[in-house]
């Protein structure tokens, strides 16, 4: 290409650049005309609207501000209007570096050379170990998680026993600050770091001790074991039994134990001793008869050691009637027509005794009143007694009472707060009166007063 060809288009082009700016500034003034024609035509419909309303209505006000719609030329393009002042490209994008197109830079021409920066030596080594320790901390502390949880001493996150605060005990307890000069316990061996012969906090005249808790795992209810019938008590007595059997079969199998010698009698003689018996029937007949001897006087001698002996007995009974006594204390009250019979009499005297029952059996002409204290298993019994197992019909006596109508009735029964006797008697009187004086002295003249009235 020849260089008046380039000049002439040179020129073609600063011809045709001249020739926009003078077309853009024509279209910038017509923009000015117009929106000044605008404004004048809205203060005139304005003014309009306020001197000539009409039927008195005003027009709405979304219809006030409607004005010519502004010109749009055909050659517009709206990506060559100017840059708006408020956008910033850096804040939509704070990784694009705007240096360059802001000063017309090239990046070569900005471009500064940087040093090398190398890794100083065991920089990874340490990131490495310090990884290492890390992970062997989580891992100790998760074990000692595990280990706490399986003592069951982890906090109960429902109850919010993590948010608890811990209190620290003291450095020295409050009872015995004043009987040390120092505020720890380091120097308790020293005799001389101590304040024992104070006037003023005496020891001796003052002792004060902790209140004593008691450990959460000794307060447990005792699981009490579940009721068995006879049957099921039975069963599990021959269970037992057989179970035994069994491990003393497997001793003598496995040779820890001798096996036990054959138990001859006269019935299977003939079919144990089958040879011996045949030669010599009458030495074989003698020994049997005194291995059964022998086994019979073991079984006597075994039971004759696991009898109790008279003392153990008593023992035994009063203990059980002291646990009867304290699960509570029961009174049973009598009325009994008459006591001619000298029997029947001793029969109510001699088992209150037997008993550990406490009372008093009061002689009247009138009737006779009994009252007894004690157990409820005691009561049961006595009661049994006195109600069933004694016929008060009957007269053993010499003088012979008509005793066809005599009866014994209890008029009371119950549980009492605490006894009204210290022991078992029996006591006369002659009238109501002596009745009254006998029983007031125990408390318990209603008694005699319930008994006349049945």
């Amino acid at each position: 290409m020849s260089r008046g060809a380039k000049r002439s288009t040179s020129e073609a082009e600063l011809k045709e650049e001249s020739q926009d700016k003078r077309v853009n500034a024509a279209r910038e003034r017509i923009k000015l005309l117009q929106r000044s024609k605008g404004r004048e035509t809205e203060t005139e419909t304005e003014k309009k609207d306020e001197t000539k309303s009409g039927l008195d209505i005003e027009i709405h006000p979304l219809l006030r501000n409607i004005g010519p719609t502004p010109v749009i030329p055909k050659n517009h393009n709206p990506l060559k209007q100017n840059v708006r002042k408020w956008f910033d490209p850096s804040a939509i994008n704070p990784y694009l570096d705007q240096s360059n197109s802001s000063s017309g830079l090239t990046s070569k021409q900005q471009h500064k050379p940087r040093s090398l920066l190398f890794n100083p030596k065991g920089k990874y080594i340490a990131q490495g170990e310090h990884l290492r320790q890390k992970l062997k901390e989580e891992a100790a502390e998760k074990q000692e998680q595990e280990k706490i949880k399986a003592q069951g001493l982890l906090p109960d996150e429902n109850l919010g026993e993590q948010f608890y605060k811990p209190e620290f005990p003291p450095s020295v307890e409050w009872w015995d600050r004043p009987y040390l000069r120092d505020p720890n316990y380091d120097h308790i061996g020293d005799e001389s770091r101590k304040i024992l012969d104070s006037e003023v906090q005496p020891v001796t005249s003052y002792v004060q001790h902790p209140v004593l808790v008691q450990p959460l795992w000794e307060a447990r209810e005792e699981i009490k074991p579940m009721h068995l019938t006879k049957a099921e008590r039975k069963r599990m007595r021959k269970n037992a039994r057989m179970e035994r059997h069994r491990e003393k079969q497997d001793r003598i199998r496995l040779g820890l134990d001798p096996p036990p010698p054959p138990k001859v009698k006269l019935s299977n003689l003939m079919n144990v001793l089958t040879n011996e018996a045949i030669r010599d029937p009458t030495a074989v007949e003698n020994r049997v008869r005194k291995e059964v001897e022998e086994r019979l006087q073991k079984h006597l001698q075994e039971n004759q050691a696991r009898k109790l002996t008279k003392q153990q007995r008593h023992d035994k009974i009063f203990q059980q009637q002291d646990k009867d006594l304290s699960k509570g204390l029961y009174s049973a009250v009598f009325k009994v027509d008459s006591l001619a019979n000298k029997q029947n009499s001793f029969k109510v005297d001699i088992n209150a005794k037997q008993h550990n029952l406490v009372g008093i059996c009061l002689k009247n002409p009138k009737f006779n009143l009994i009252v007894v204290e004690g157990g409820h298993k005691a009561i049961e019994r006595y009661q049994k007694l006195l109600l069933n197992r004694i016929d008060w019909t009957k007269n053993a006596s010499e003088d012979n009472t008509d005793l066809s109508n005599n009866k014994c009735s209890m008029i009371w029964e119950g549980r009492i707060k605490e006894l009204s006797f210290q022991k078992w008697s029996i006591m006369y009187s002659r009238d109501d009166e002596e009745a009254f004086t006998v029983l007031n002295k125990f408390g318990i003249e209603n008694y005699w007063r319930l008994a006349s009235t049945t």
